[in-house]
């Protein structure tokens, strides 16, 4: 039996570390130039307590902020692949939520650069990291989501990579997610609303487990954007 347990431990060590390395992979820095995180100027959570609004958009320690450098599709967006429409809003939103299900470390998020986001002060930006890995990074290197211009140059690199290989939405095609939110749709999209006020001032999107409970009168939200544009806030879990 000893030998039995000493082979078991032997055989699990290789697997440890390569989750490890796994994580370590993609370095935290999301901008070019950015500085070391510290706890005192940033948002500090366990991986299973951040919630995810949509596919760059996240709850953390309380406060809803945009993940920098990074636009995803909406929720209720489509994305034409082999002739065939897949829901790539629900995709990328599901992909980040797994980011952060599966984290072996804490989440770290710190203020990203609003001008070069785009961003105006009512809608923060934060990059995100993972023990060191740049969950931006991530989610465009896995086509995923698409690099804010001027944001990060290695973002635009990793989306040219992502692009060359059709991973994600450059398999197929897609309207851009600022575009999406204009109203554009690709001609037969069936694109769905997939945010609801709930009548109090605040807003929820289908990820969320009280998005049952609101009746289907509820005034629908193409876009967390929109919603916050129109002066709702996200209600916490």
């Amino acid at each position: 039996m000893k030998r039995v347990a000493r082979l078991i431990i032997l055989l699990a060590i290789p697997a440890i570390v390569a989750f490890g390395l796994h994580w370590h992979s993609n370095p935290v820095h999301a901008a070019d130039n950015a500085s070391e995180l510290s706890d005192t100027d940033g948002l500090v959570a366990k991986g299973r307590d951040v919630h995810v609004i949509d596919g760059d958009t996240i709850m953390i320690a309380g406060q809803v902020v945009d993940i920098a450098g990074m636009d995803a599709p909406e929720l209720g967006q489509q994305c034409l692949h082999n002739g065939s429409f897949w829901d790539c809003g629900m995709s990328s939103a599901m992909q980040l939520r797994k980011y952060f299900a599966m984290a072996p470390f804490d989440v770290h998020c710190w203020p990203g650069d609003q001008e070069r986001a785009g961003k105006t002060d009512d809608f923060p930006v934060m990059e995100c990291g993972i023990g060191e890995r740049d969950i931006a990074a991530a989610m465009i290197s896995d086509g995923e989501a698409l690099p804010v211009a001027g944001y990060s140059h290695r973002y635009d690199r990793l989306s040219r990579d992502a692009d060359n290989a059709d991973i994600g939405i450059h398999g197929g095609d897609m309207i851009s997610p600022v575009d999406w939110r204009a109203g554009k749709r690709l001609d037969g999209e069936t694109g769905r609303c997939l945010f609801i006020a709930d009548g109090k001032g605040n807003y929820l999107s289908t990820l969320d487990p009280r998005f049952a409970d609101l009746t289907q009168t509820s005034s629908k939200i193409c876009s967390d954007e929109e919603a916050r544009m129109k002066g709702y806030s996200y209600a916490a879990p």
